[in-house]
Order: C-alpha cells, then structure tokens, then sequence
C-alpha cells in the first residue's frame, strides 16, 4: 500500500473520531459507514461492504459505559478493511484480525484522555479570567489538532507495513488454524446479537425479535421492508403501551376517590 493510500486513510480514522459533530460521531466511527469511503479509496466497494458489515455485526451492541471505550471499532475498520482487501483476506478471517486491533485502539484513546486533562485545566483558567478566545482554543482547537497525529500516525504506519505482514503471517499458518479461526469470526457476530438483546431485550419485546427475524429469513423480502415493518409495530406497541398507561393512572385515580 502506498503512503498516499494509508495517509488518507490515516486522516479519516482522525475525523471518525474527533467528534466535532458529536451528535453524529457514534455513527460516523461505526464499520458500516466507513465502508463506504474505504471501498472507494480501496477501489473495491463489495468488498468493503462485506467486511464492514461482518465487522459491525460484532460492535452492534457495543456501549461506553462511562465514556470508557470497550473497543475502538473505528480503527478495527480502517486497518482491517484496506488490509483484508490489499490481502484478499475472506471477511470471516477479517472478523478475527479485527478484534486485537480495536483494543489497541482503546489504548490510544486512554492515551488521549491523558494528555487531555491539560486541556481542562487550561479551559478552566480561561473562564475564570473571562478569556473567550482562551477558553475556545483550550476546549476545542487544542484538542482536535494534538489528535491528529495521534489518530493519523499509527494508523499510517500500521496499513504501511500491515499488508506484507498481515500476508506473511497468514501464508504461515496450518490449515486446520485458519480454519479454527473462521469458525471463530463466525461466532463473534453472534455475540454481538446478545449484547444486543441484552441491552435493549425486554421480556414482553422478544416476541418481536424473534417475528422479525423469523419474517427477514423465512419470508424473501429485503431489509428495508423488514424495517418499515419494524416500525409499524414499535408504533403500535407505543401507542398500545400509552393507552395502558392512561388507563392505569385512571383507575389508580379512581381508588384514591
């Protein structure tokens, strides 16, 4: 891979993460959507898509509890994409590489959260002194541009020497290993799915899971009329779900009477 290619590369995992639009960068850093600029840097837009797909079906129910990343699936995309394709590595296999990168990925962020408390303590000083401008460079300015190398250079040099290695190490391994490791990749989605249902899976609501995902498989239809079905249902479980609670605070009303 050239370094114009990983550069590039390098520069968008930096703004997937910079969070200047911080009401968007949960979806921004997500595997699925840089798919999309990465198969057109790559110039293989299929094959990106498979990968960021079977990638993000493992962040799927990935939460921050605190702010303390699990995982940074935004670097486990922009190396394992460009990588997997440069390498023709099958999305399966893609799967496993994926995973020790993103927790590399962690390490970088606590790094940032390190250094980033001399940007507080900077803000802090500069609104007790009525120094707007300060107070504008320390919590915003400061920050976003001591990211940049921080995001932009390991990301480079990582896909600069990750694609002959990645090869290599992969020509070496038995058989059996990377057969192990595909069934492995194939499991890991599955994970993703329960944390899914564990976070968001009430009781009363899995019957609804289990209709969708019965309707998507067994009736051919694609995954956007699965979603307006979706939708129609989570309305009418709202609107069913309001009425009880109307008639509950009634009848509650009633017995105070």
């Amino acid at each position: 891979m050239n370094i114009a290619v990983a550069l590039i590369v390098g520069i968008l995992y930096w703004i997937a993460t910079n969070k200047i639009w911080y009401g968007t960068q949960h979806i921004i850093r997500q595997p699925l959507f840089l798919a999309v600029p990465l198969g057109i840097i790559m110039g293989d837009l299929e094959t990106s898509m498979k990968i960021g797909a079977a990638l993000q079906l493992i962040y799927l129910g990935a939460i921050a509890p605190g702010g303390n990343l699990p995982a940074d699936e935004a670097l486990a995309a922009c190396i394992t994409i460009p990588v997997a394709i440069e390498a023709g590595i099958d999305p399966s296999m893609a799967v496993t590489i994926a995973m020790p990168i993103g927790l590399l990925g962690v390490l970088l962020d606590n790094l940032r959260k390190t250094y980033a408390s001399i940007w507080v303590r900077m803000a802090d000083n500069a609104a007790q002194q009525g120094n707007e401008r300060g107070f504008r460079l320390a919590s915003f300015w400061y920050p976003l541009l001591v990211s940049f190398p921080l995001r932009v250079v390991p990301t480079t040099a990582a896909l600069l020497v990750g694609t002959g290695a990645v090869a290599a190490f992969l020509n070496s391994i038995p058989a059996w290993a990377i057969t192990g490791l595909s069934v492995a990749g194939g499991l890991l989605p599955a994970l993703g799915f329960a944390v899914t249902i564990q976070v968001i899976g009430k009781r009363d609501l899995i019957p609804y899971f289990l209709l969708g995902f019965v309707i998507f498989t067994y009736a051919g239809i694609n995954v956007i009329s699965v979603a307006i079905i979706g939708v129609c249902l989570a309305l009418i479980q709202s609107k069913f779900a309001q009425t009880s609670d109307v008639e509950n605070m009634q009848q509650g009303g009633g017995d105070l009477l």
